[in-house]
């Protein structure tokens, strides 16, 4: 199996730069020569292809829960000031 997976992550620049329909003809005479290795190609591209958190850059990432509360402490208006000190 581990030999299968070396294999897959060596064809997976080639695989996952095709267009759709080669890709899936490509897929489809993998299958018919090596199935273990076309089950663990077709594993990494499906992997790739789902959406992660770690895909946007970080401006557009949300503030964790921790900064955000620094962030809001910051942003505390002082009490007036009565003059009684």
């Amino acid at each position: 199996m581990k030999q299968a997976r070396a294999l897959a992550m060596f064809l997976f620049d080639t695989y996952s730069e095709m267009v759709d329909e080669d890709q899936a003809s490509a897929l489809a005479t993998l299958q018919t020569v090596d199935p273990t290795v076309h089950d663990a190609l077709v594993q990494l591209l499906v992997a790739d292809a789902l959406a992660h958190d770690l895909d946007v850059p970080p401006w557009l990432g949300v503030a964790t829960p921790a900064l955000a509360g620094e962030d809001t402490a910051q942003d505390t208006p002082a009490p007036p000031d009565d003059g009684c000190r």
